[in-house]
């Protein structure tokens, strides 16, 4: 089969023509449209890939329309780009669908568009990388609405739940304080150490397991902590982000990310696309459910290919059936129009005890919060398909006899010697 590939994208032809393609097949690079139309092999073409960047969307939907009639064979993928806004973008997809064309989703890097693209042509047997272990992605609709509680709340408890390794990985770029609520001054296992193995893309699953910082009480949970360095979270590509998201899905059996609250950087963005389950953490607030999540999350979706409807929905500073202004639950489910899959109560002693490094002894201990996350847990688990650890009980005569012995005083018998043989 021959492949063509109609683009100016320097790095994406590089990548396509150092491929090493299976026998018989061909990958042809053209620059422009004009030489691509007027090329006497047009019909040859099994696979026609473009970048939208050479068009608008009149001119785009005559060129197909030209292609169609001159290769009536070939199937057609179109790279969509952000040179459009959200509405032109949704005329594109619109007359894809209509017409039976794939896209590829703006905002995508070259590692994850060859990849869709090698399943768009080869299917399953293609060689885009599998995605390895579940990830769930934890965005808060608002900063400092207990996102960090209940991202990190939900690994902690996942941990306890399952044998399943665990990675908690901290996103947040600029203001990261999960380290002062376990009671760290300066955290050793940040994500900003890692950054030159991260940017070479040599970050391997056994250095980043031994990085990671393991958690006291529970040996198969391991956290990596926030960027330390503001001013340096600029230089986090998409790139980075998706290396390390890629490298983390192989190092652990489920990995749980929290995000900025802001999309303006590679981390939240990468995070979110990455994601096999998306949940946005918000409140009963008016200003929060509605208007923060209005403007990132119906603003900036289908900006990056995303849909809205594929977030999850839980609530913090949950009161009751519901919030201050009459606002109920139920209200900003159908408000926002996403699932809600779990309630967080208003605790009045966690702002004190986290300010004191207590998290940790907080979520391992009886709290309530802990009842609101293991109802999230349950259902996350689920979803994923983490199985729960085995019970480890002994039988039930062995029970009942060393409690009896133990109400009565009298000491466990000793093990018998093995006799000797001579």
């Amino acid at each position: 089969m021959h492949i063509a590939l109609l683009t100016r994208d320097e790095a994406l032809c590089e990548v396509w023509l150092s491929w090493e393609a299976p026998d018989g097949d061909r990958v042809v690079l053209f620059r422009q449209p004009e030489s691509f139309i007027e090329s006497a092999n047009l019909p040859d073409f099994g696979h026609i890939v473009m970048s939208d960047r050479f068009f608008d969307y009149a001119a785009f939907c005559e060129y197909v329309e030209q292609m169609k009639e001159a290769a009536p064979g070939a199937e057609l993928t179109v790279m969509l780009s952000d040179r459009h806004d959200t509405a032109e973008n949704g005329k594109w997809i619109k007359y894809c669908l209509m017409g039976g064309i794939s896209y590829i989703p703006p905002h995508r890097t070259i590692e994850t568009i060859t990849g869709m693209l090698m399943q768009r042509i080869y299917g399953e047997s293609g060689t885009a990388a599998a995605g390895g272990s579940p990830c769930i992605t934890f965005v808060g609709s608002t900063p400092n609405i207990g996102t960090t509680f209940v991202s990190f709340g939900t690994a902690v408890r996942l941990a306890a739940s399952t044998r399943r390794s665990v990675g908690y990985l901290c996103l947040n770029l600029k203001s990261s304080k999960l380290h002062r609520y376990l009671g760290l001054e300066k955290p050793e296992a940040s994500l900003d150490h890692l950054r030159a193995e991260i940017r070479s893309q040599s970050l391997r699953p056994d250095r980043l397991h031994l990085y990671c910082e393991q958690v006291k009480g529970r040996p198969n949970l391991r956290i990596l902590f926030g960027n330390q360095l503001r001013e340096q979270a600029e230089f986090f590509t998409a790139e980075d982000i998706e290396h390390l998201l890629r490298t983390a899905r192989r190092t652990f059996d489920v990995c749980i990310v929290e995000v900025n609250a802001y999309w303006d950087n590679a981390a939240t963005i990468c995070a979110l696309l990455q994601a096999d389950t998306r949940i946005l953490v918000t409140t009963p607030d008016l200003a929060h459910f509605q208007e923060d999540t209005d403007r990132w999350l119906r603003g900036l979706c289908p900006v990056i290919g995303l849909a809205a409807e594929s977030f999850d929905l839980i609530l913090t500073q949950a009161e009751g059936s519901g919030g201050s202004g009459g606002i109920r639950h139920q209200d900003v489910r159908k408000e926002t129009g996403l699932s809600l899959i779990g309630k967080v109560g208003k605790y009045s002693d966690l702002t004190e005890t986290v300010n004191q490094g207590k998290l940790l002894e907080l979520l391992t201990g009886k709290h309530p919060l802990n009842r609101d996350l293991d109802d999230i847990v349950r259902l996350l688990s689920a979803v994923c398909g983490i199985e729960p650890a085995a019970p480890n009980k002994a039988p039930a005569v062995k029970r009942i006899f060393g409690r009896l012995t133990g109400a009565l005083g009298i000491p466990a018998a000793k093990p018998r010697k093995a006799r000797g043989s001579g």
